[in-house]
């Protein structure tokens, strides 16, 4: 392919890497996109469509003026944009720009128009790497620097003596002279991808030399949290279900003590509610107080028990990365002795709740020592209950609602003796006498609780928990209600749990003389949705999700507290920062190390199908090794070197001749080509005009044909030489 064709091509597939990573990463509106797109297909066809497509862009061109009021037009709708339909200068400006690069493509005339392309690109690919840090910016960044560097050196090798006529002339539509010799060889093309190569190594060490900083015009406006539901200080019953149907991360929690002894249930506590009203929960402890700093970033939220108290709770270390939430609520397992993280402050309620001073914006990382309240033995025999006034005011709170309500709670618990007792004894009725389902449409009731309990017998999380707590109260047991999440999912590749919008969960605290608050769950478990997917897709989703983690940990929050640990790291000795190096390559290649060592445990299921899963990606992988091993694609830029040894005595020769020519007064130019060459020396040494002219054809077809000369016509070059240098010049 001649060089102006590849730098046609080059120039549209980096306007185009530019835009898929500005259409993934801001969400363009879909006209927008589609334009867009629309508009690099036609630069697509019209570079590689012939002369009748050619000819059919020349007569769809504007004339320059029409261009320049385009872009008017355009300037006055992104004042239009910023200030009436988006309202934010940032998503404002990267609609302009997508405004500014449909109408260049259109209008690539002279040289500068592909300069113009190379800028609005460069811009496009750094806004979409700042509104997004997710892992797919990966690969777009790094074809985005293949093709660039691809386009920087077709750019320059197009740049012939003519300027003149490249000033006047398009590029598109009038090729060089040289495009006949000036072709994409295998040399060009490794020398290419070395270079690629090579910036790519650079971008490296620039990357880990200058650390990301949480801060920016662009981390403010412009895009939104996760939208959660259940979490502020009022929840009207059924706000929870609607949201469980979304699969979105909310956040990962990585258990410090080791994976679970089986992959179970781990409730990460949100809010607490102590008032209902028939229809809605309302948090009326909400006062907030700052948590006491022990050491720096560490707040402590409750002191070590007497040594009174027979035994303590298990202790849960938990290290939890959290997606940027519309709620300042700090999730955790119950309860939370310490949290430490890099937060100005912390706030916690009456309830146990914890809270930031506000939502965040981005993902923040924490670390949180919780300790369950055991079931003491004490609560356990028939001694006569006291509660202090403060549980008894706040947490026997019952609304106005049928008797019959109080009559089956009785009904359930007459033959129970203790607290617990009773408590269970609730728990054990609605966990099997009803059903879970989210397509329960109780939010519209006058009275959804006695809707729930007497008619459908069928509901989600809120509807058991709400019902729980009501009957526990009307026959005198405190309870509240919570909101959280239940994480069901764990990676085995990354050890954490994956906590999804899904997974969103209302329970209840039980309040017993002597243990205190302990958690009880009446929900049944669902059956929607369980058995969906093939296992190794959801195993391959699960080593997904832990890249991205590492990603996220590696690239997106490397800071600068991670840069100074690599410097103490290298000041410390080689050894260590070369530890220090592996241990983290090897957690970020952990996933794959794993997958291929479970790969026997996974097939030895016994089943064809599971084997099959297993057996065949990686027979497709090796049938794709074996294919490279037997054509060896590369070999083909290697061929050249069989020719390097006659390619060497023509340029060799070349050389001898214009060095030979320079010193009769006749120097040739760097960027003049060779032929230009022949005809100067025509015109001002005639006798010299047959040798210069045969070495010089020579040459171009070795240079830029790939033709190797015969051993014939090499020592017929040197004969022409010798006879030149033989010559006086007249």
């Amino acid at each position: 392919m001649p060089f102006d064709q590849a730098l046609r091509f080059a120039s549209i597939w980096l306007a185009s890497t530019s835009f898929i990573g500005l259409t993934l990463g801001a969400g363009l509106p879909e006209w927008l996109a589609v334009l867009t797109g629309a508009a690099l297909i036609a630069a697509l066809l019209r570079n590689a469509g012939g002369k009748s497509v050619g000819r059919l862009a020349t007569y769809t061109l504007m004339s320059t003026t029409g261009w320049n009021l385009l872009v008017i037009v355009g300037f006055l709708g992104f004042w239009v944009d910023m200030l009436w339909v988006s309202g934010e200068l940032l998503p404002a400006g990267v609609h302009f720009l997508m405004v500014l690069m449909i109408i260049k493509l259109f209008n690539l005339k002279l040289r500068r128009d592909y300069l113009h392309l190379y800028a609005i690109s460069l811009v496009a690919i750094l806004a979409s790497g700042s509104l997004t840090t997710d892992l797919w910016y990966l690969p777009i960044f790094l074809l985005y620097l293949f093709v660039g560097v691809w386009t920087l050196l077709l750019f320059q090798l197009t740049k012939h003596p003519e300027e003149p006529r490249i000033l006047t002339m398009s590029v598109a539509m009038r090729p060089q002279p040289l495009a006949s010799v000036s072709q994409v060889t295998p040399q060009f093309f490794w020398l290419a991808n070395g270079l690629a190569l090579a910036t790519f190594g650079l971008t490296l060490v620039i990357f880990f030399t200058i650390p990301r900083v949480g801060a920016g015009f662009y981390q403010k406006g412009f895009g939104e949290n996760i939208r959660t539901s259940g979490f502020s200080e009022t929840v009207n019953l059924g706000e929870i279900g609607p949201i469980k149907r979304d699969p979105s991360v909310v956040m990962r929690v990585e258990l410090s003590d080791g994976p679970p002894q089986e992959a179970g249930r781990l409730y990460l506590r949100g809010v607490a509610f102590d008032q209902y009203d028939g229809k809605a929960w309302t948090n009326r402890l909400n006062y907030r107080r700052a948590v006491s700093e022990d050491v720096a970033g560490t707040f402590v939220f409750r002191s070590s028990r007497s040594l009174a108290t027979p035994r303590l709770g298990d202790t849960i270390r938990q290290n939890i990365l959290l997606e940027p939430l519309d709620t300042p609520v700090l999730f955790a397992a119950p309860f939370i002795e310490r949290v430490s993280g890099k937060f100005p402050s912390i706030q916690s309620d009456l309830t146990g709740s914890v809270y930031l001073p506000f939502p965040s914006s981005s993902r923040i990382e924490y670390s949180v020592l919780s300790r369950s309240n055991p079931v003491l033995p004490e609560d356990l025999g028939a001694e006569p209950s006291v509660y202090p006034e403060s549980v008894i005011r706040h947490f026997l709170q019952i609304p106005s609602q049928p008797e019959r309500i109080a009559v089956l709670a009785k009904e359930i618990t007459h033959t129970q003796r203790t607290i617990y007792d009773k408590a269970t004894a609730i728990h054990s009725f609605l966990t099997h006498n009803f059903r879970y389902s989210l397509d329960a449409p109780l939010t519209e009731q006058d009275q959804p609780l006695e809707e729930f309990l007497f008619t459908r017998k069928t509901g989600y999380c809120e509807h058991y928990a709400t019902a729980m707590v009501i009957m526990l109260r009307t026959i005198g047991i405190p309870a509240r209600l919570v909101t959280g999440f239940l994480a069901t999912e764990w990676n085995e590749y990354g050890n954490y749990y994956v906590v999804r919008q899904q997974d969103a969960h209302a329970w209840v605290e039980v309040h017993l003389p002597h243990s205190g608050w302990i958690t009880m769950d009446p929900t049944p478990p669902s059956i929607e949705g369980i058995g969906s997917g093939s296992p190794a897709w959801h195993a391959l989703g699960r080593m997904l999700d832990t890249i991205r983690l590492q990603w996220g940990r590696f690239f997106v929050q490397y800071s600068a507290a991670d840069q100074l640990a690599v410097v103490r790291e290298l000041k410390a000795g080689s050894t260590s920062a070369r530890n220090k190096a592996f241990d983290s390559m090897s957690t970020l290649f952990s996933p794959f190390m794993a997958m291929f060592g479970g790969m026997a445990d996974y097939a030895s299921k016994g089943t064809i199908q599971s084997l099959a899963e297993v057996l065949v990606p990686t027979l497709i992988g090796l049938a794709v090794l074996l294919w490279l091993g037997i054509r060896r694609p590369w070999v083909k830029g290697m061929i050249s070197k069989k020719t390097t040894r006659d390619e060497q005595v023509i340029m060799q020769l070349y050389g001898r001749m214009i060095g030979h020519l320079a010193r009769k007064g006749i120097a040739k130019l760097t960027a003049m080509p060779p032929l230009e060459f022949v005809r100067l020396t025509q015109e001002r040494w005639s006798n010299a005009g047959s040798a210069v002219a045969s070495i010089t054809e020579l040459y171009c077809r070795a240079r830029f044909g790939q033709i190797p000369p015969t051993r014939e016509e090499l020592s017929l070059a040197e004969n022409h030489l010798r006879d030149l240098m033989t010559l006086e010049k007249p």
